[in-house]
């Protein structure tokens, strides 16, 4: 049984399209414009994005070359990490802590989010920070060059 291959050229943002498959990924494959990935209904489909138009957003909608295939982008579950606190000069402090090391953090109010990481993790704790593990969307801050 063969499978015409769909290729995702075109974004079209902030429209919703009624019947489009649904395209979960993570943070890290947001960021990906071109490659194969699956739809939830097991759909294969390419990406082939123009190269410069930043990171895939969820809600984004994507067409295929010959305008049949609609793919809505949404933000898979992944492995995170949360510390929180209701001091924020002690927040602010584990998010230095891990900029220092490189790690991408999504910031909120009272709390940050960073991916699952066994030695971040020993680390904050060592440092007094009480951490809780989750399964939940992951949207790292945006990059100061991109």
């Amino acid at each position: 049984m063969s499978h015409e291959l769909i290729y995702l050229t075109e974004r079209i943002s902030g429209q919703l399209i009624e019947n489009s498959l649904l395209l979960p990924l993570t943070a890290k494959e947001r960021t990906q414009l071109r490659g194969k990935r699956s739809t939830l209904d097991g759909v294969d489909v390419i990406l082939n994005l123009p190269r410069g138009g930043g990171r895939l957003i969820p809600g984004e909608v994507l067409k295929s070359e010959n305008s049949k295939v609609f793919v809505s982008i949404e933000a898979a579950q992944e492995d995170v990490i949360r510390v929180s606190s209701e001091n924020r000069l002690k927040l602010l402090k584990a998010a230095y802590h891990l900029g220092n090391r490189h790690v991408e953090i999504e910031l909120h109010d009272k709390e940050l989010y960073l991916l699952k990481d066994v030695v971040m993790k020993k680390m904050l704790e060592k440092k007094g920070f009480s951490i809780e593990s989750f399964k939940r969307p992951f949207s790292p801050e945006i990059g100061a060059y991109e």
